[in-house]
């Protein structure tokens, strides 16, 4: 039973943003077995010694533990104590059954000792929306015996005698404060496990979104730096492998005859590692300028893992904005980006040739550009051979695109003049999208 109530704290803890690999798991629980589980303070030092890895985490740490673990408290809050069970009644010729009897016997201490043993026989980590919770509290009182209670009240309620109705109506009011503990507990185990399940079911939901719904959803900005982390952690462990390289055989056996041929020390081949650069180039005109917002702010997002990233935007003109991104935060440099650039009458072709006369110098074979915008050119010159001259000198082209491909050459849209110089060529319209196409790139790069 322990080790299920520790399974499901973990649980809880990873459901409120605290993150825990299985082996860290697995450490706090050797760890609780060999201090024990008392006194309570030592319990929870034990835990947090294991599970949490910053200070940041440590306030998330302490509320999911005194939330999750309440029942161990051993003076109740105030209001909180069960209400008295009914006195017998002197005039009521009716006995109790014993199931019912045993339970209307207990103290408030007993009684909420019954309601902990049975809220451990049930597992909370399946609640997932705010509707269960009233299920789960009937759940919890059957497992405490409740039912003999409801059939004593339905009973007594059924007898002629004055005596024996007043009676029923006092179980029935004990009886109602019992559920309110009950329903406080199951409350508590929904704000642990159900909120994480509808959190995790918003995040899908706001992930798969297109860009232009994003806009009025405040939580966004933190799910993209969730994001763009947890990209990065992925990469950075790929990274320090690609680095460390093969093993040396040679060098590892020569260094181990100091050892009697134990090879102790491993040595690794290094691998060269390429000086990769990135040119984003992105259309914050009106129509994909969500787009552009949130594609600036992912790769912004991860300059530990990225190469030094070089930004442009264009609408009605055409400027570089790396320099904003290095003298202020994601969120303000994206906002005075679009309010300096942002525009009507898109100008691709003048773009690739700006980008080629700006760029001339920097672009090479460690070079990949990155192309955001819908390709509508407002009938213009498209300037494809700019791009062609881009595509020569650098090592990649990617051209992301908001549109679905079946709108990539209506009405003014002119991509399939630009697709025979890039490498690739892909929808990116939500953040599942931009996720994939950044996972793919480092992939490239590393």
């Amino acid at each position: 039973m322990a080790a299920r109530r520790l399974h499901e704290f973990v649980r809880a803890l990873r459901g409120a943003g605290v993150r825990i690999s299985p082996v860290e798991a697995e450490e706090a629980f050797r760890a609780a077995a060999l201090i024990g589980y008392h006194p309570r303070e030592q319990f929870r030092e034990t835990l947090a010694l294991t599970l949490v890895k910053s200070e940041a985490e440590r306030p998330d740490f302490d509320h999911c533990f005194d939330t999750f673990f309440q029942f161990e408290e051993s003076d109740g809050e105030a209001g909180s104590e069960p209400p008295p069970a009914p006195a017998p009644d002197g005039e009521s010729g009716e006995s109790l059954e014993p199931a019912a009897a045993s339970l209307l016997s207990q103290d408030g201490t007993q009684l909420e000792q019954t309601l902990a043993q049975a809220a451990a026989g049930i597992d909370f980590t399946a609640m997932q929306v705010i509707t269960q919770q009233g299920l789960y509290a009937r759940r919890l009182l059957m497992s405490m015996g409740m039912g003999a209670v409801d059939d004593e009240i339905l009973r007594l309620d059924a007898s002629p005698r004055h005596a024996d109705r007043h009676r029923a109506e006092q179980l029935r009011d004990w009886r109602g404060g019992v559920r309110e503990r009950a329903l406080a507990h199951v409350q508590r185990q929904f704000e642990l496990h159900g909120r994480a399940h509808g959190r995790a079911l918003r995040e899908h939901t706001l992930r798969a979104a297109p860009f232009r719904d994003l806009r009025e959803f405040q939580q966004v900005q933190e799910l993209v730096r969730r994001l763009a982390r947890r990209l990065a952690r992925s990469h950075q462990r790929r990274q320090k492998k690609a680095r460390r390289g093969a093993l040396d055989a040679r060098r590892t056996l020569a260094s181990s005859l100091r050892y009697n041929a134990v090879p102790v020390e491993l040595h690794w081949r290094e691998r060269r590692r390429l000086k990769a650069k990135v040119l984003v180039v992105c259309d914050v005109s009106s129509s994909v300028r969500d787009a552009a917002r949130f594609l600036l702010q992912f790769l912004y997002a991860m300059t530990d893992v990225l190469p030094r990233v070089r930004s442009f935007a264009f609408a009605a003109r055409f400027d570089e904005v790396t320099e904003d991104f290095d003298r202020y935060s994601p969120d303000v440099a994206v906002g005075r980006i679009l309010d300096r650039v942002s525009g009507s009458g898109t100008d691709y072709g003048t773009m690739f040739q700006e980008l080629e006369a700006c760029c001339r110098g920097e672009i090479d074979r460690q070079t990949t550009v990155i192309i955001l915008g819908d390709a509508r050119n407002n009938d213009l010159p498209a300037g494809e051979r700019h791009l062609a001259d881009i595509a020569r000198r650098a090592r990649q082209v990617f051209w992301l695109n908001p549109e679905p491909p079946s709108r990539w050459n209506s009405g003014d849209a002119i991509m399939a003049r630009y697709l025979p110089y890039c490498r690739d060529a892909r929808r990116c319209a939500s953040l599942n999208d931009l996720s994939r196409f950044t996972d793919a790139l480092l992939r490239q790069l590393d």
